[in-house]
C-alpha cells in the first residue's frame, strides 16, 4: 500500500490539487506543479459535476475487486483562506458505504488537513474522481480539463512525465 499511495502522490500532486481563485500553476522546487484554476472556470466547474454524477460508476469498480483496476483516488474540496482546495485522497477503501482514504498530497493553502492524513470522504465535497483500468485513466474529470487545454507536444510530454494513459 505505501508504494501505491506514493506513486500516487507523485502522480496526482502534479495533475492538480487546484485552488479555486488561482489562475496559473504554482512551482515547487523539488515538488511536482500545482495547477491553480479560476473557480468559475466553466469546463473546470462542469468537470466537477460530472465526476460528482458519475461517482457510482467509481463505487462499482472499487466494489468489484477486478484486479485490472487499481490506485482508486478522489479528490475532494477543503476551505482554505480566499478560496477553496482541491485535494487528491489516495487509497480508497469503502467502509460501511463510506470512502476513507489517505491525503495524498502536500496542501498548499488549506490546514485543514496534512499529507499523509487518514480521513472519511465527504461526498457533497468530492470534485473528481480516477482510478487505472489495466493502466488507462478512468474518470480524471478534472485532469482532463487541464490536460485538454495543452497543445498536443505539451500533451504528450505531460503523459510521459506523469506515466499517464488516457482512454
Amino acid at each position: 500500500m505505501k508504494k501505491s499511495l506514493l506513486f500516487i502522490a507523485l502522480i496526482l500532486c502534479i495533475l492538480s490539487s487546484c485552488k479555486e481563485g488561482s489562475v496559473d500553476k504554482t512551482e515547487r522546487s523539488g515538488e511536482p506543479d500545482v495547477y491553480n484554476v479560476e473557480d468559475d472556470d466553466a469546463k473546470m466547474n462542469q468537470a466537477m459535476v460530472n465526476a460528482k454524477n458519475s461517482i457510482d460508476e467509481f463505487k462499482n469498480a472499487l466494489a468489484s475487486d477486478n484486479p485490472s483496476f487499481e490506485y482508486f483516488t478522489i479528490k475532494q474540496k477543503f476551505n482554505a483562506d480566499g478560496g477553496d482546495e482541491h485535494i487528491w485522497v489516495g487509497d480508497i477503501q469503502l467502509i460501511d458505504n463510506d470512502f476513507m482514504g489517505i491525503i495524498a498530497n502536500e496542501p498548499i493553502y488549506t490546514n485543514k488537513v496534512q499529507l499523509g492524513d487518514t480521513i472519511t470522504v465527504n461526498p457533497a465535497n468530492i470534485s473528481d474522481w480516477m482510478y487505472y483500468d489495466d493502466g488507462k485513466v478512468v474518470g480524471g474529470y478534472t485532469i482532463r480539463v487541464i490536460r485538454d487545454a495543452l497543445s498536443p507536444e505539451e500533451q504528450a510530454q505531460f503523459d510521459a512525465e506523469n506515466g499517464l494513459i488516457f482512454k
